[in-house]
């Protein structure tokens, strides 16, 4: 149920890179709660945690791309924005069903392969147009 990174989803900007990485600890923290049988309030707290990890990281990466004026932008924001919406349902079904295994199944499959798809496409299309374009922005 862990998710471990691979060298092979770097996108080639180090901050994106980084914080990718860091949604994978998050991640492996919450499925480790859920597997070592944690309290509910820690599991739940480890989930929310992600969650919002995830909002943030969405909003640095969107951050990057209105800096380097990256032209699918929209498209882009708008995976973002359904994932979120996704993860909204299952914290109400969370509500509903309580911390179940079929529940927590369906919520690591979800989050594990949109994460893994979302950097493997989306993001890495924002590395090489940074790469390509040299416009990597200054701080």
């Amino acid at each position: 149920m862990l998710m471990q990174w691979n060298d092979d989803l770097n996108i080639g900007v180090l901050e994106i890179d980084i914080q990718h990485k860091l949604l994978f600890d998050k991640f492996n923290a919450f499925a480790d709660a859920y597997q070592s049988r944690q309290s509910t309030d820690e599991i739940m707290r480890m989930f929310w945690f992600l969650e919002a990890y995830a909002v943030t990281h969405f909003k640095d990466e969107e951050k990057l791309m209105q800096q380097v004026r990256y032209p699918d932008f929209d498209k882009h924001r708008a995976k973002h924005v359904a994932f979120v919406e996704e993860v909204n349902k299952l914290k109400e079904r969370l509500k509903v069903e309580g911390l179940t295994a079929p529940l927590v199944t369906t919520m690591t499959g979800f989050i594990t392969n949109w994460l893994i798809d979302h950097i493997s496409t989306m993001d890495r299309a924002i590395g090489r147009f940074v790469q390509n374009s040299s416009q990597l922005p200054t701080r």
